[in-house]
């Protein structure tokens, strides 16, 4: 893992990347509160595919037609999930 402040990063840009593509970790610190991780994407992760879309899709319309699973809490939840 590497962490680097934004100047840094910006006067090792090339080879921050290179330290990615071979996978490792890259952060770049911008002041004190934020954070930022590089990570390498390919050309499927840029899009929704057919089959997402419609997933999406049935999933606003159950959540239209109030059809969705509510649970009050966590331990609700994981009690419905182990009884599947």
């Amino acid at each position: 893992m590497t962490a680097l402040s934004f100047t840094e990063f910006r006067n090792k840009m090339a080879s921050s990347f290179d330290r990615v593509d071979a996978g490792e970790f890259v952060f770049v610190n911008r002041g004190n509160k934020k954070r930022y991780a590089i990570i390498l994407m390919d050309d499927d992760d840029l899009s929704i595919t057919p089959q997402m879309a419609a997933k999406i899709e049935k999933a606003r319309q159950e959540f239209r037609q109030r059809s969705t699973l509510k649970f009050e809490n966590a331990v609700a939840a994981q009690k419905w999930m182990e009884e599947l």
